[in-house]
Parts: structure tokens; sequence; C-alpha cells
């Protein structure tokens, strides 16, 4: 008699438990479970991050890109030939400058 009993409980311990299994599977998970891919573009060895923008050294000519998102991969988006750049005044003009700013 104790042994059907035993038999009965485990047969329907077992059951129980496979129930809160399958029922746990299909449970949604919180977002903060999934890892999200580290996507990024590189110039020249350097990390450069999604959205950030590089000048771009190809065949000779430059030009200004952003590193963007396309079908999943990171990639360079041309913004503009030519890089932005600053002009340094060369020593004639700046003494020139400071000249009329003196006499002023």
């Amino acid at each position: 008699m104790h042994r059907y009993l035993i038999i009965i409980l485990s047969v329907l311990l077992v059951g129980i438990w496979n129930a809160q299994a399958q029922e746990s599977k299909f449970r949604k998970r919180p977002r903060s479970l999934f890892k999200q891919p580290d996507c990024y573009c590189t110039n020249r060895g350097k990390r450069i991050e999604l959205g950030d923008f590089s000048c771009l050294y190809v065949d000779g000519t430059s030009y200004l890109a952003q590193c963007q998102m396309a079908l999943n991969n990171p990639m360079w988006r041309k913004i503009q030939d030519g890089c932005p750049t600053t002009r340094l005044e060369t020593k004639q003009q700046t003494s020139e400058s400071l000249q009329k700013a003196e006499s002023n």
C-alpha cells in the first residue's frame, strides 16, 4: 500500500515539475538579460563609435564620413568631399596684422 502511495506521489510531483518547466520555457525574459552587440567602426586602427565623424583617406583622396548602421552592420557613410581643417596664418600675415592693430 505504501509502495503505491509513493509511486502515485512521485508521478504527481514529476507532472507538476514538468508543467512548471514548460511554463518557464515560454515566459518572456527581461531585455536586460540579452547582451547588446558592441558595434563600432574603425579608422586607421582607432575605434570610432556609432554616430561619430572621421576623416577617411582612400586612394589619395580624403572625405568626411560618419559611422552608421546599415543592415545590422557598421559602415562609413560619406558626408562631404575633403576634410575640415584649420588654417594657420604665416608669420608675415601675423606680423602685418599685429602692426595694423598697434597703429590703430
